[in-house]
Parts: C-alpha cells; sequence; structure tokens
C-alpha cells in the first residue's frame, strides 16, 4: 500500500524531504520560538540607549538650551571677553602714563618700561580675547551635538518603539 495514494496523491518524497529539513535544523526552529523575547531585548536596549543620549544632550546644553556644559563655557568666554575689555582699558592708560612720562626730565628710563609693559600685556591680553573666541565658538559646537544627541536619542526610541511593536509585545 502506497501511502502517497491514501493521502490523495501527495509525493511522499516531498513529504521525507520536509521531516528531514525539520529534524535537520531542529535547534534552529526552537530558537525561533524565542524571537519574541529577543526582539523585546531589542527593543528595551534601543530605548536605553534613546534615553541615554537624551540625557547626554541635556548634560551638553541643560533643560533651557543655555545651561549645562556649553551654557558654563558660553559663560566662561563671556566673562573672559570682559576681563579683555577691562585690561584693554588699563593697558590704554598705562600706555598714555608711559607718554606723559616720557617728556618729564629724568623719566625716560621708566616712562620706556611703562610702555613696554604696556606692549607686552597688549600681546597677553590678546591671546586672551582668542582664548573667549574659541571658548565661544566650542559653545557653538557643543550646541550642535547636543542637537544631534537629542536627534539621535529620539530615532532610537522610535526604533525601539517600532521594534516592541514588530512581534507585538508591549
Amino acid at each position: 500500500m502506497d501511502l502517497g495514494n491514501l493521502l490523495g496523491g501527495i509525493d511522499t518524497d516531498a513529504i521525507a524531504d520536509v521531516v528531514k529539513v525539520v529534524v535537520d535544523n531542529r535547534a534552529m526552529i526552537e530558537q525561533l520560538g524565542r524571537l519574541p523575547e529577543l526582539f523585546g531585548q531589542f527593543a528595551d536596549n534601543l530605548q536605553g540607549a534613546g534615553q541615554e543620549a537624551g540625557s547626554a544632550a541635556l548634560a551638553l546644553v541643560g533643560a533651557d538650551g543655555a545651561s549645562g556644559a556649553r551654557g558654563a563655557l558660553a559663560s566662561a568666554a563671556t566673562a573672559l571677553a570682559g576681563i579683555v575689555t577691562t585690561l584693554d582699558s588699563g593697558i590704554a592708560r598705562i600706555a598714555e602714563t608711559a607718554e606723559g612720562a616720557a617728556k618729564v626730565p629724568l623719566m625716560g628710563g621708566p616712562a620706556g618700561h611703562l610702555a613696554e609693559a604696556a606692549k607686552d600685556m597688549g600681546e597677553s591680553t590678546a591671546q586672551l580675547g582668542t582664548l573667549a573666541a574659541s571658548m565661544g565658538s566650542i559653545a557653538e559646537v557643543l550646541d550642535e551635538v547636543a542637537s544631534a544627541l537629542r536627534n539621535v536619542g529620539v530615532y532610537l526610541t522610535d526604533s525601539g518603539t517600532q521594534a516592541r511593536g514588530f512581534v507585538g509585545t508591549s
């Protein structure tokens, strides 16, 4: 008696091939049952990474967009720029004093020293001004990095939600 004829003309060799594939790949097929759990873990990890990226952005710019590391750096740059302005004013007065002192008899030597001091201080102050400008630029870059991190955080969180929805887990 032919089993294929009993089952309505089904090719028993084809059934045997399917059974062989199932038996040979039993371990892999069993792992397919873990897919919902794996997708759930994957979704959790994506959402966790999204939250961490959001936290990093918050640390860079603060909740108000002006505090955090960026705000501290911008404040330091502003303070340094103010110090430069004040020093420039003092340097100008020293230079004026040196010019006036040079006109007084026997004050040429001290006036020259004052003029050199004003020049040296001016060069140092210019470097402080450059530093303040660089700090301001770094603060702007931190703002851009924070914005990118916020976006990455949103995308990762959304991807986690989509991954969770793929297998119907909540």
